[in-house]
């Protein structure tokens, strides 16, 4: 009777254990297709009160193998996460990839498990960006997060070890490419093999914001602008079927891609516009028909238009001629 007390109790302490392991995700894993889930990015900043959870992760089920694109903002999201995928889909992730160097969505990696080990993938550039800038987003991060920093643990930056070379490939059930954000630091994009007659994913973390406007904050917007263009092309062959999933929110529709490209577009033909006519740099950012609702009041739109001026007049004063950016 004794040993069945103590055996109960440890059961009871084993369940405790794994259900506060569990805590802190938004909420369960999103069925998107046959094989595909989602955990949806909340949106906006971090904060102590999502904990950092503001960048989507997606799991794809490959025979045995279930591969991660991100893996959250920290080791304790990491391991909330591992376990609502044991909870919800009775599998463990084999596989989790980085797609590029941000904090909120790759710091997860260490929480994942190592008994067998995750393999931990990642584009050689990716992998350069996070050794070199993670240790400053760290400490960035750990800012906002306030009293949830301590979700971070001493040590929570990964190595990637094995990495991708060259411009697109294969990986598993996915295709990707590499796309320039600025100047030597770059995003890998993502698409999802899909049976017929289902929605084709694609996964545009550092490009996309979901239904926000696109954040272009420490990037290069004409960089940036090409990248979307480009993104909106490579999914051209996938027509009505195709699907995205940006850095957080739900899922976008087909026309998402071409709204990224035009938002790009248009804001730098605006903005060149605007410093031709001479308009005031600290005047209220302009909005143009076709803007979709809420984008222009948000403040990433506010943080574009002011990077956009900089990098414009800078270039223009450069004594390139004062053209506007055509589509």
């Amino acid at each position: 009777m004794r040993g069945a007390q103590v055996l109960a109790g440890a059961l009871i302490l084993v369940a405790s254990a794994q259900a506060a392991e569990c805590q802190g995700l938004p909420q369960p894993l999103q069925a998107l297709s046959t094989g595909v889930w989602l955990a949806d990015g909340q949106l906006g900043e971090s904060n102590p009160d999502n904990r950092g959870r503001v960048s989507s992760v997606l799991l794809v089920a490959e025979g045995s193998r279930l591969w991660a694109l991100g893996s959250g903002p920290s080791p304790a999201a990491g391991r909330a996460l591992a376990c609502q995928v044991r909870r919800q889909l009775g599998r463990r992730i084999t596989d989790v990839i980085s797609p590029w160097a941000r904090p909120e969505l790759v710091l997860g990696v260490k929480g994942l498990g190592t008994e067998p080990a995750v393999r931990h993938w990642a584009h050689e550039s990716v992998g350069r960006a996070m050794a070199e800038q993670c240790p400053h987003c760290v400490e960035r991060l750990a800012q906002r997060l306030g009293s949830a920093a301590d979700d971070l643990g001493p040590s929570p930056i990964p190595a990637a070890q094995h990495l991708l070379q060259g411009e697109q490939g294969r990986l598993g059930p996915l295709q990707w490419w590499r796309l320039p954000r600025s100047e030597g630091r770059w995003v890998t994009v993502w698409r999802v093999d899909a049976a017929a007659g289902e929605p084709v994913w694609w996964v545009a973390h550092g490009l996309m914001s979901g239904p926000l406007p696109p954040d272009g904050r420490d990037g290069d917007l004409r960089l940036i602008q090409a990248s979307a263009r480009q993104l909106a092309a490579l999914a051209a062959a996938d027509g009505p079927r195709a699907r995205w999933l940006g850095e957080q929110g739900p899922p976008q529709p087909q026309v998402a891609a071409r709204q990224l490209a035009d938002y790009w577009d248009q804001l730098l033909q605006t903005v060149v516009q605007a410093i031709n006519e001479g308009a005031d740099e600290t005047a209220a950012p302009r909005a143009w028909p076709g803007l979709p609702t809420g984008w222009a009041s948000h403040a990433w739109h506010a943080f574009n238009w002011q990077r956009a001026w900089r990098q414009e007049e800078a270039r223009l004063m450069g004594a390139e001629p004062a053209a506007p950016v055509r589509p």
